[in-house]
Order: C-alpha cells, then sequence, then structure tokens
C-alpha cells in the first residue's frame, strides 16, 4: 500500500524565547489534527524532536489542508514540510508514527533536507517526493512554489483573512462571504476586496487540484 509521510520541521527553533510553552502549543495543535483527521490518518501525527513533527496517511485527500492548518495554527512560528509517497517496511501504529519506516519517510526527509539546502529565495516551505517518478510531480512542486510566493506577498491583513478561512472552513470554497466578515468582524466589502487581492480562490482550488492528483494516482494503490 502507499502512504504519504509528512515530516514538520520548525525553522529556527532555537530562537524562540520560550520553548516549553511552544512545546506544549505545538502538542496541542497536532493533537487536535489527530482528532479532526482521524479518518485520513493510517499513523496519527506526534513530536519526534524538539523542532520536528511526523505523521502518516493513508490518503491526500486532505493533505495540504492538514499542512496548512499546522502551519497556521503555529503561526507567527514558521515550520516546513517534506511529503514523501511511497511504502511502509515496519509494523504501523496507529496511535503513533513513532519508529515507523520505509520509503514515504525517506522521500519526506529528502524533502525536507532539499527545501534547506536550494530553497529559493527562502519563500518555499513544502515539498513532495514520491518513489515512483511521474511526469507531474515538477508541476505538482512548482504549484506549491508559487503557492507559497503568493503567500509571501500578502500583507498581515491579507493573510489572517485566509488563516481564518483555512481554520474555520478548510478549504471550502463555497462559504458565504458574510460568514467570513462576521468571523472577522469586518465588512463584506473589505472580505471581497481582500479575497480579491490575495487570489484566495486560486490558491485554495490550486491546492485542492495538487491534493485530488495524488489521490487519483496514488490513493488506491
Amino acid at each position: 500500500m502507499i502512504y504519504f509521510a509528512v515530516i514538520g520541521d520548525i525553522i529556527s527553533s532555537r530562537k524562540i524565547k520560550d520553548r516549553n510553552k511552544f512545546q506544549r502549543h505545538l502538542k496541542d495543535v497536532i493533537s487536535s489534527i489527530n482528532s479532526e483527521y482521524e479518518g485520513d490518518l493510517a499513523s496519527a501525527f506526534v513530536v519526534t524532536l524538539g523542532d520536528e513533527f511526523q505523521g502518516l496517511l493513508k490518503k491526500a485527500d486532505h493533505l495540504l489542508e492538514i499542512t496548512d492548518k499546522i502551519k497556521f495554527m503555529l503561526d507567527p512560528v514558521e515550520v516546513r514540510f517534506g511529503i514523501g509517497i511511497g511504502g511502509i517496511d515496519t509494523e504501523i501504529n496507529f496511535s503513533s508514527s513513532t519508529g515507523a519506516d520505509g520509503p514515504a519517510y525517506w522521500c519526506a526527509r529528502n524533502a525536507i533536507n532539499s527545501i534547506h539546502n536550494h530553497n529559493d529565495y527562502k519563500k518555499s516551505k513544502i515539498l513532495i517526493e514520491a518513489t515512483e517518478k511521474t511526469d507531474f510531480m515538477d508541476v505538482v512542486n512548482e504549484s506549491l512554489r508559487l503557492c507559497d510566493f503568493t503567500e509571501s506577498k500578502w500583507r498581515n491583513t491579507q493573510r489572517e483573512l485566509v488563516k481564518q478561512s483555512v481554520l474555520n472552513f478548510g478549504y471550502d470554497t463555497a462559504i458565504p462571504q458574510k460568514n467570513l466578515a462576521s468571523l472577522l468582524n469586518i465588512t463584506v466589502q473589505t472580505v471581497n476586496s481582500k479575497i480579491q487581492s490575495t487570489g484566495y480562490y486560486n490558491y485554495l482550488r490550486l491546492k485542492k487540484s495538487v491534493c485530488a492528483t495524488l489521490q487519483n494516482h496514488w490513493g488506491n494503490k
């Protein structure tokens, strides 16, 4: 069976002032994700080192929604993600991904290292690598780089709109703008303006398309 391994790496973790407080927050975030996306998980997310965590998914439908929620919940602390697609050689324990090993995790580790060593202008925060070489993987990763670049250009208020939308509604693009306006305590007109200026719908649709592409190719293998 093919799995989607996720490794998260906290950027500049040594610069965090209260690391004990952050560790508690990170564990709360991981616990929340494990609860909300239990049906997607083959093995629960777990903190593996002081500045790393990992999890194993059995399908890719909400893969990037999960990484985005983790990213936004940890904000303003930054995190990079390596995602590996492949098999698992060890026994899988649903309650914890600690000790799990195999090609999926090797690919995820390679992806993390690639971001660290070959980051385009410090903008790229996520990379996907698979054991099977496909013609479309370059397009997938360039799409994610484009999303990261787009996000880097948002102003704080624009980022807050996307952040709250993803945290509360996931990648649902059918949410009425009045709901976002109520959530952020701003006018519908202001929401509409920010949606247009951020490329909100394009951003979410592109990420959903990436997840659908991965699921269609590997989800049933």
